[in-house]
């Protein structure tokens, strides 16, 4: 027996002191006053029949100090708090980590998830251990981690609020204090094995894996043509999972009533790709879906992409003559071109671009603007300031994932001369060692070559005619979707008001380098600041997660806690029957057993 309240050296002097104290005041007699009789003869009978009786009475005097010894040891002991191992269990430590990784939603044969199962078993594992036993709760997400607590319907209830999220995990980090190894808290980790975790020596495994049949969508993406600006191509792939082949239909749907249709059959650990022509879909949101008899993982079964809306550009050209920039721009499909000569110029809300040919005004315009060529005409406040000219500067870098930059090849392309320019707070498209010959304003929002198209072999190359079309499509056309995953999604675009693709608000808040929101589930978003729009495509295109049936864990569950007799600790019963001894003294004392 173990004390938790006092030490057993004060839980003895305690005990001692109750019966001494319960025993003298049984012992304790009153002084008897005196009286005179006429005659002894009427207390003969009296005392004849208590001499008779008076091994009864010592019995009943010593039945009636064993019941007031035993409810005083009882109450005295009580607040001792003793503690029996076989009778309440050991009090120990327990650390539950649950593994909160997607493949936990996967299905078992008898139609639970695995993550249900793994809750049973974190519920079974917090009913074991004695009632002082502490136990605390954490996920391999980061999201949840519980302070050690001995309440079993607080621990329930954290339980039931967890729940897995499409974000990467990993094994906790466990903070415990340096005890020895017989004192240490035991650590269990409630797994499927699928995602890879850091799992430390000495922790205990449950396994609620079971192989499963899953078929679903790994990559799914709208993207351009190069050799068509109209043309636009959807690649689908899907992957089979399975230990058996496994049939899908296939369903790619756009925002008109445009709709195609795929029936597969793939092969165990194969995979379906398909690069489908959506040109002839009306612009907005597109879906693909699967369907498959027995598929037991459902996030991966559906995948979103957006096809930008085709609409023409009004734009205006301001040139004293340039063949080679009026004709790029006229055979851009997507371009209502209007050309005027610099002194026909005047700001119009009628245009949705600007390109001004070796002119700039000296107000800046209210919409974006290409500055191509820059000479003394191209001085204005609102540009970067000049610093001279350089003679014959080489193209060395360039910012390959900038939308305007995009599949633009500018290594060979020579330069006569260059204008100078301060960089400070634009962003370098394109640059000769250290000096800027393409830069890009996002607010304003505009894109300047500081060489001008004469001085230059520029337009007889094929990146010129890329250049131009995505510096209009940077402006003002829709911009094919941005691919994340499910969870904390971070977009390039500060300031932004993010919604779904139906209308509804999504929370949102600035960060470093633009705007976070969470997006627990696939779909499409659309971020907005001003005229500026970003399409978000969150898709579970994870092969890692999709792969339910690559476990790496086995069942370690360790020497299992022993279910106590008590379910409360011992104290409690301590008080009730001392309370039952209360009320069988009473009654006895009443019937004249006891004293």
């Amino acid at each position: 027996m173990r004390f938790l309240a006092l030490t057993a050296y004060q839980s003895a002097i305690l005990a001692l002191l109750t019966t001494a104290a319960i025993v003298a005041l049984y012992f304790l007699k009153h002084r008897r006053r005196r009286l005179v009789v006429s005659s002894a003869l009427l207390w003969k009978r009296v005392l004849a029949k208590h001499l008779e009786n008076s091994l009864f009475e010592r019995l009943r005097r010593i039945l009636s100090i064993l019941i007031a010894v035993a409810i005083g040891l009882l109450v005295a002991l009580s607040i001792a708090q003793p503690e029996i191992e076989w009778l309440t269990g050991k009090t120990s430590q327990t650390i539950i980590v649950l593994d909160t990784s997607p493949s936990m939603q996967a299905r078992r044969s008898d139609g639970r998830t695995r993550w249900q199962h793994a809750v049973d078993d974190a519920n079974a594992l917090v009913g074991q251990g004695s009632i002082r036993s502490q136990y605390r709760i954490v996920d391999t997400s980061g999201q949840f981690d519980s302070a050690f607590t001995t309440d079993r319907s607080e621990l329930r209830r954290m339980i039931a609020g967890m729940h897995p999220v499409n974000s990467p995990t990993r094994f906790p980090r466990m903070e415990t204090p340096a005890t020895s190894s017989q004192d240490a808290p035991q650590i269990y980790l409630i797994t499927d094995g699928v995602s890879p975790l850091d799992v430390p020596a000495g922790v205990h495994s449950i396994s609620e894996f079971q192989a499963a049949s899953n078929i679903g969508i790994t990559a799914f993406e709208v993207r351009s043509v190069p050799s068509s600006v109209l043309a636009y191509e959807a690649y689908l792939e899907v992957t089979n999972f399975s230990k058996s082949a496994r049939s899908a239909d296939i369903t790619i749907s756009g925002a008109g009533q445009q709709r195609m249709n795929r029936s597969v059959k793939i092969e165990p650990g194969k995979s379906y790709s398909e690069s489908i022509n959506v040109s002839k879909f009306d612009g907005g949101g597109v879906r693909a879906s699967l369907v498959s008899d027995g598929d037991a993982f459902s996030p991966d079964d559906v995948a979103y992409a957006y096809l930008p809306v085709k609409r023409r550009t009004k734009t205006l050209l301001v040139t004293s003559g340039n063949k080679f920039l009026e004709s790029v721009l006229k055979l851009d499909s997507l371009v209502d071109l209007t050309v005027t000569a610099p002194a026909g110029y005047t700001e119009s809300s009628d245009y949705d671009a600007y390109v001004f040919d070796r002119f700039v005004p000296q107000q800046q315009p209210a919409r974006p603007a290409l500055i191509v060529g820059a000479s003394e005409n191209t001085s204005a406040s609102w540009l970067p300031k000049r610093l001279g000219t350089v003679s014959k500067p080489a193209f060395e870098s360039r910012m390959e994932n900038h939308p305007v930059m995009k599949h633009v090849v500018l290594n060979d392309v020579s330069v006569e001369s260059a204008v100078r320019i301060d960089p400070t707070n634009l962003i370098v498209l394109a640059a000769a060692s250290n000096m800027p010959l393409i830069v890009a304003s996002e607010r304003p929002q505009w894109v300047l070559m500081t060489f001008d198209l004469n001085s230059s072999d520029l337009p007889y190359h094929a990146g010129f005619p890329l250049f131009v079309d995505n510096a209009m499509s940077w402006f003002g056309r829709d911009r094919l979707a941005l691919r994340r995953m499910p969870g904390m999604v971070d977009i390039p675009v500060t300031g932004a008001q993010v919604r779904t693709i139906d209308g509804q608000p999504v929370a949102s808040r600035d960060s470093l380098n633009g705007t976070v929101f969470e997006a627990p589930e696939p779909g499409l978003y659309v971020a907005s600041r001003g005229d500026v729009s970003q399409y978000v495509a969150v898709n579970f295109s994870n092969r890692q997660y999709s792969n339910i049936n690559a476990s790496r864990v086995h069942d370690n569950k360790g020497s299992q806690a022993s279910v106590p007799l008590l379910r409360r600790e011992l104290w409690y019963y301590m008080l009730i029957a001392a309370m039952v001894l209360i009320g069988a003294e009473w009654f006895t004392y009443h019937r004249r057993i006891t004293l």
